[in-house]
């Protein structure tokens, strides 16, 4: 067999791995490989109405044909044209959301170049390759997207078990008497979550007496209460491996709030449209149908009345639109955090 015809196993090999990846993925596989929120993301993307998964199948396809024809020329140009796209999915993952699925094949498209260019160095008696300025790009994208991934599996921790039904999720600290006075509030209710984090010291232990109390049976509202008089544990105790695995739980906490841009607690999220928000909408509805009802009453008044009657009308009319509508009110009741220590 002439040379220039051999088979290029490494890169024929990894190429029908990829493909049979690609299709298998396309046609939905029942094995949830991909754990991130990039799954999600770019489950449905495609070019042309083509599904990004048939697209890279049809590129390991080809890359199979020349890995097998021997091509180590076009193999590598089209290795190469591959892996620049994959540079930019990567980079469109590393500024919104992983993919671990996607992760795999850009393996496969990095794997299967250096094959290629090894081959190619082979065939033309030429020194071992230096190193390739788009794999090191590639690399370098690849470690951030696998951070990224790592990363997302450090989730939030909820003192309470109903952290993944929960459509509320509340981030508080023992020492914020603010906190204090919501947990009191929303202790008992199933759709609410607890996520406790420390802005001193003495917090990660009132949450580590807090777990103590919740697991003998006491509400949020009374273990939080119970733990406002602990004093922090002595010697090995303060640092045991309980200890530090809870420090770092609340600091995951913490961070979560710090990444949503908030530097204070209480903290909230809702999953879902807050039902205090219609609860002010019907009042504000009520107000105002009120005010409408109050002013056609006072324009019906008869002529004699007119002065009196009009000019009470007037601003109760203006009182229940326009001004009614607007938050007059405070909407924040209390906050701790940031600049300023919680006060005890």
């Amino acid at each position: 067999m002439n040379r220039s015809h051999e088979v290029v196993t490494g890169a024929l090999c990894l190429a029908l791995l990829a493909a049979a990846f690609c299709a298998w993925s396309a046609l939905g596989n029942e094995v949830n490989l991909c754990v991130t929120a990039g799954c999600s993301l770019y489950q449905d993307t495609s070019v042309a109405g083509i599904s990004l998964w048939w697209l890279g199948a049809g590129v390991f396809a080809a890359l199979c044909f020349l890995a097998l024809l021997g091509a180590t020329h076009w193999g590598r140009i089209l290795a190469a044209l591959a892996l620049t796209g994959d540079v930019l999915l990567l980079a469109v993952m590393a500024l919104t959301a992983p993919c671990v699925s996607c992760l795999i094949v850009a393996v496969f498209f990095a794997l299967i170049y250096l094959s290629f260019r090894h081959a190619a160095a082979a065939r033309t008696r030429a020194s071992k390759p230096g190193r390739s300025a788009l794999v090191l790009v590639w690399g370098v994208l690849f470690i951030v997207n696998l951070g990224a991934v790592v990363k997302s599996q450090a989730n939030v921790w909820a003192i309470t078990d109903n952290g993944q039904e929960a459509s509320v999720h509340m981030y508080f600290s023992p020492s914020c008497s603010s906190c204090r006075e919501g947990v009191g509030i929303l202790s008992g209710h199933v759709d609410v979550a607890f996520y406790p984090l420390a802005e001193n010291d003495a917090d990660v232990y009132r949450v580590a007496h807090m777990m103590r109390r919740l697991d003998q049976g006491d509400s949020m509202a009374e273990a939080l209460a119970r733990s406002q008089e602990v004093s922090a544990p002595s010697g090995f105790a303060a640092w045991s491996p309980d200890m530090i695995w809870l420090r770092f739980r609340m600091l995951r906490n913490k961070s979560h709030v710090f990444m949503a841009g908030a530097q204070t607690v209480p903290f909230f999220e809702y999953h879902g449209l807050p039902s205090m928000l219609v609860k002010q909408a019907q009042a504000a509805g009520q107000r105002s149908a009120t005010g409408t009802g109050a002013a056609a009453t006072g324009s019906s008044t008869p002529a004699a009345g007119m002065s009196g009657g009009a000019g009470a009308a007037y601003p109760q009319g203006q009182h229940g639109g326009t001004s009614d509508a607007l938050p007059l009110e405070p909407q924040i009741a209390g906050q701790c955090g940031g600049p300023a220590p919680c006060p005890e």
